[in-house]
Order: structure tokens, then C-alpha cells, then sequence
């Protein structure tokens, strides 16, 4: 039966190992695959060994190369696939205690003796990737695969006081593999460690789709949205009633020509920037021109909003540019009941940002509510005490 389940994790892995090897081919620039492909292959090759071995110098060998780099390698795909990186320490130190154990094995150490670094290396490991996953867990998949790693690493951390306990520092390897405790501790580990394998590379998957899908929703320049994902947002938000802004950068052309396209693109990050702190939806619609949604919000309320950013925007500055060079931009206010799509109110801001222009820009112009001519904003002014 043990040897049956070794060959049948051995396959598993080995199939694991050879599908994800196939998405990392395709997904480049994916390193959490490249480390959860090496943990497969360690885990393969130990499977391998164990079924066809007797409980001898082989195994014990194999064991020792092969376990705690495994697991080394799957808690190195858990930081990278939570978005830390390579621990480099806890490689080092894991790789000096494997090292440790080969030299106590060569040296006949007693098994007890000699596999306290093992033991350790393989703790430390999974405790690496445990800790990073704890700060940051996300839905269940993340908290079912932190606590197989927290069982797992456990079974490694108790061995090392439990073996001289229960058996002294003379027993042999051979000796305590029949035992029910050991066996036991074996059992939970190969329960524990394919749904462990599965959940991780559910969770690289999920954050590749998730990835992609962002990607394919924000501009590439600036990180808001696109004008099709913007799109969608609008259209998928309840008809509740809101407003819009419409704006767009003055005299962007000029900064282009004068200072070069490299700065200009700094410039549209800028104003992106200040638009997305507002914490709304944020869509770069084309060019220079963008368009903020505040559903629930009212035409007032977003050309007051719009007055800030303005006021923001044209104080900031650019080293490349003339220090007598303001930036500015021109904002359209327009609002919509509820029933009423947003889009609609994004053509009436868009009427509105055009008034804005015609009027000498770096200002914010509100689409009147009753009639069909916008009407430059005025910020309310303070009534004297």
C-alpha cells in the first residue's frame, strides 16, 4: 500500500509537473511557475525513489536531496505567486543545512543526529512561505493552503524533539520507518501535500487570469482604465443617478512639440494621477482627454470636485519644462437622473468641456440641467459674517 501511494503521487507530480511546465512556457514572465515546476520534479524524482527503495541508505539519501528542496521551492512560489520575491537567506540557510545532514550522513551519524538539519531546513522553508502568506491571505484558497503548509511544517518540527524521546539517539532510519508514529506522520504529510500542490497552482492561476484581466482593462500608460473598460463600468452601475466629469489637458500639442513626446507622456501620467486620487473611476478615453464617474453625486458637488483638481493640476510642475510654463486643463460637468444611463450625461459633459475650451480654458464648465447651452461653474462664494 505505501509503495502504491508512492508511485501514484510520483504520477501525479510527474503530470503536475509536466502541465505547468507547459503554462510557464507560454507565460514568460511568470517565475512562481518556474519554482513550483522545480518543486514537482524534487517531489517526482523522491516518490520515485521511495517506491522502489527498502527503507535504506538510498532513500535516506534521496530523501535528504530532495524533500527540503521541494518544499523550498514551493514556498518560494507561495511569496512570488503573493507578490514578494526570492528570499535569498532562507535559500542559503536551507541549502547549508541540507548540506550539514549529507556531511553527518557520510560521517555515519546517528539517523536521529543527522536528520535535525533536515528536519530543520524543511520546517524553515514552509515557515517562509507561511509567514509571507499570513500577512496577505485572500479568499479561501489562500486559507485552506496556509493551514496544509502550517499541518505539514508542523509534522517536520515535532520530529525533532519526538525522535530522541520516543526512541533514543542509537535508533536507526530503518528502524523507525515501520513504526505506527512515523507511518502516521507520513500518512498526514501524503494526504496533505497534493491538495497543498493543487491549491497553489489554482492560486498562480487565478492571480495569471486576474493579471490579464487588468491589464487588459487599464491603459497601459497611465493604469486607469481604458475607454472600453470605463465603458463598461458606467454601464454596469446601477441607475441610481450621478454625474460625470469630462476633461481634457490645454495646449497638450504644445507641450509635445516643445519638450518631446517623452515628456508629454510624463505630463498625461501627471494629470492621471491627480485624477485617480479622487478614489472614483478613473478612464483614459483617448489622447489627452479623460472622463471621471461619481455616481450618486451631483452636478454641483462634481464641478466643485472638478474646480480642485483643476486648481491642482495647473500648480503642478515639471522639471523639463520652463519654469513659466503652467500646465492646465479644461473640465465638463454633466449629471443624469436615475434611469438614465451615464453615457448619455457623457456626451452632454463632453458639450460642456467644449464650452469650457471656447471660453479660455483651465476652467470648469456645468451642462445646465434645464436648458441645452452649458454655463461656466462658478465656485460658491463666502457669504461675510
Amino acid at each position: 500500500m505505501f509503495v502504491s501511494l508512492s508511485l501514484v503521487h510520483a504520477c501525479v507530480f510527474a503530470t503536475l509537473a509536466l502541465l505547468v511546465g507547459a503554462i510557464r512556457i507560454g507565460m514568460r514572465s511568470e517565475s512562481a511557475l518556474s519554482w513550483m515546476v522545480a518543486a514537482l520534479l524534487c517531489g517526482t524524482t523522491e516518490m520515485l525513489v521511495l517506491s522502489l527503495a527498502q527503507h535504506g541508505e538510498s532513500e535516506l539519501l534521496a530523501a535528504t536531496l530532495l524533500v527540503p528542496p521541494a518544499y523550498l521551492c514551493f514556498s518560494q512560489a507561495v511569496r512570488i505567486s503573493t507578490g514578494g520575491k526570492q528570499n535569498w537567506r532562507v535559500i542559503g540557510t536551507s541549502i547549508a543545512l541540507v548540506i550539514c545532514s549529507l556531511a553527518l550522513l557520510a560521517v555515519r551519524a546517528p539517523f536521529v543526529v543527522m536528520t535535525m538539519p533536515f528536519q530543520l531546513a524543511c520546517a524553515l522553508s514552509l515557515g517562509d512561505g507561511i509567514v509571507h502568506l499570513s500577512r496577505r491571505p485572500r479568499g479561501w484558497v489562500d486559507r485552506a493552503l496556509l493551514g496544509c503548509m502550517v499541518v505539514i511544517a508542523t509534522l517536520f518540527l515535532v520530529r525533532m524533539p519526538l525522535y530522541p524521546a520516543l526512541f533514543g539517539f542509537e535508533v536507526q532510519y530503518a528502524e523507525i520507518m515501520p513504526t505506527a508514529f512515523e507511518r502516521g506522520l507520513l500518512l498526514v504529510s501524503a494526504l496533505l501535500t497534493p491538495p497543498s500542490v493543487f491549491l497553489l497552482l489554482a492560486k498562480i492561476i487565478a492571480g495569471i487570469i486576474t493579471e490579464y484581466r487588468l491589464r487588459s482593462e487599464r491603459d497601459h500608460l497611465t493604469g486607469v482604465l481604458n475607454r472600453q473598460a470605463f465603458e463598461q463600468a458606467v454601464r454596469g452601475e446601477a441607475p441610481r443617478g450621478g454625474a460625470v466629469i469630462y476633461c481634457d489637458i490645454d495646449h497638450f500639442k504644445r507641450v509635445n512639440d516643445r519638450y518631446g513626446h517623452h515628456v508629454g507622456d510624463e505630463v498625461i501620467r501627471l494629470f492621471a494621477d491627480v485624477l485617480a486620487a479622487t478614489g472614483f473611476k478613473v478612464g483614459r478615453l483617448g489622447g489627452e482627454e479623460f472622463a471621471i464617474f461619481l455616481p450618486g453625486n451631483s452636478a454641483n458637488d462634481a464641478a466643485g470636485l472638478a474646480e480642485v483638481l483643476r486648481m491642482h493640476f495647473h500648480a503642478s510642475t515639471h522639471a523639463a519644462m520652463a519654469p513659466d510654463h503652467r500646465l492646465s486643463a479644461s473640465f465638463g460637468v454633466a449629471d443624469y437622473g436615475p434611469g438614465e444611463l451615464p453615457n448619455e450625461a457623457l456626451i452632454r459633459a463632453d458639450v460642456a468641456l467644449y464650452r469650457a475650451k471656447g471660453e479660455g480654458r483651465n476652467r470648469v464648465a456645468l451642462f445646465h440641467a434645464f436648458g441645452l447651452v452649458p454655463v461656466v461653474w462658478q465656485p460658491p462664494r463666502a457669504v461675510a459674517a
